[in-house]
Parts: structure tokens; sequence; C-alpha cells
């Protein structure tokens, strides 16, 4: 059956949500979120995403000054939720 837009979606929609850190961070409807960055930040990679009330929903806490660019993503209490960090150069491609 074809979209609305008359394009179809390229992988098929999963019977069930796909959790990648944990379903207290899965809404059933699609939830608008601000991401803004944080101009005064000493580090230069802090950010902070908003509900529509404003209320914060997560924080991104970063350094630009790291070797691996590595960020820290933090829940609304500021509990670390997860780590990312950019990957090494490698001499085959992956």
């Amino acid at each position: 059956m074809a979209s609305p837009s008359g394009y179809e979606p390229l992988l098929p929609q999963a019977p069930t949500p796909v959790v990648v850190v944990s379903p207290q961070f899965c809404a059933p409807d699609v939830v608008p979120l601000t991401v803004t960055k944080k101009d005064a930040s000493l580090s230069g990679g802090d950010f902070t995403v908003t509900d529509p009330n404003g209320a914060v929903v997560l924080q991104f806490k970063g350094s630009v000054w790291s070797v691996r660019n590595r960020r820290v993503l933090l829940d609304a209490a500021g509990q670390p939720i997860l780590s990312m960090h950019e990957k090494i150069l490698s001499m085959h491609n992956t």
C-alpha cells in the first residue's frame, strides 16, 4: 500500500518498538522536541533537549577538546544514560 506522499518506506515498520536505551524514553506518539546549544559552554559540546512545555528531557555534555569527541547523554535528572565517541581511524571499512 502506498503512503500518502506516494513513497514507500525504505524498511517495513517493526511490529513492536525497538528500544535502544530504556522503555522509559519511548512515547506512543510523536513528541516534538527542541535541541538548544548552550552558547556559554566552555566545552562547546553541550546541548539541552526540551519538550513543548520547556521541560528538560535530555542533555548532552561533551568536549570539543577531547580526542574522540566524547559525549555523554544525561536524563532530566542529570544521570548518565549512555556515552558516545568517534571511532578511531582504522585500516579497513566498517
